[in-house]
């Protein structure tokens, strides 16, 4: 608000909200990760500069590096603005961000990206654009076992109202897509299975709505399973 000589941003919600960012040796309380039981969860800020070299780009960089999936196994990922989304609210919003960050994300085998901003609910399946051309006509998202599950929860409520505004047809990215008033839940089992869970809340009442049971990218594959399964009975055996 320059009209009134405040124009530094994001000055109320930094001031209200203490971000642990500097253990995670991030330069701004926008962007920090923490460490919570079996995860490692990196919030990233959609409306700070994320371009190549930026003071964002470059801590998540390193941040990525410094994920040890035996340690924390699930790898999640938190933002503002989603980078997949079919609702015409916000459609493609944040766009920028995943031409500049979705190869990381892919290649780090992050388990979930969760994003708000659309007033709805929006699961897609496990896709991926990196290869994005232009110039041969491969501009869609594409079925990739290799990289997140992306989760748009921005139904908690607000004054605005609900965004219901679906495209249509339903892209074949998107796997599950609802306007309601809603919550979600992820509960980490172990190591490799998770169980996730939206509900509906329109009326004041818990309703399960949309049950998924996620295998973890890292460790869900047949060799790492076989060498987990080793590593626990060497451990039994002594």
């Amino acid at each position: 608000m320059p009209h009134i000589g405040e124009d530094f941003p994001f000055k109320s919600y930094l001031h209200r909200f203490h971000t642990p960012y500097m253990a995670s040796n991030s330069s701004n309380p926008l962007w920090y990760a923490v460490r919570r039981a079996s995860a490692h969860i990196i919030v990233l800020s959609s409306y700070s500069s994320f371009v190549k070299y930026s003071p964002q780009w470059m801590w998540l960089r390193e941040e990525l590096k410094r994920v040890n999936r035996s340690e924390t196994p699930w790898l999640i990922v938190v933002m503002h603005v989603p980078l997949y989304n079919s609702d015409q609210v916000h459609y493609m919003e944040g766009e920028g961000m995943r031409a500049v960050f979705e190869s990381w994300f892919v290649q780090s085998k992050a388990d979930f990206i969760f994003a708000g901003h659309v007033h709805a609910y929006e699961r897609s399946y496990r896709i991926s654009n990196i290869y994005y051309n232009v110039s041969t006509g491969d501009r869609y998202p594409v079925p990739d076992k290799s990289a997140p599950v992306y989760l748009t929860v921005g139904d908690g409520g607000n004054q605005e109202g609900l965004a219901g505004r679906f495209w249509d047809p339903q892209p074949e990215y998107s796997a599950f897509r609802e306007a309601s008033y809603g919550h979600s839940t992820l509960e980490i089992k172990n190591r490799t299975h998770a169980f996730y869970h939206w509900n509906r809340n329109d009326d004041g009442k818990k309703v399960p709505t949309d049950d998924v049971i996620f295998h973890n990218q890292y460790w869900a594959s047949n060799l790492r399973r076989r060498r987990l399964k080793k590593n626990h009975s060497k451990v039994e055996g002594e």
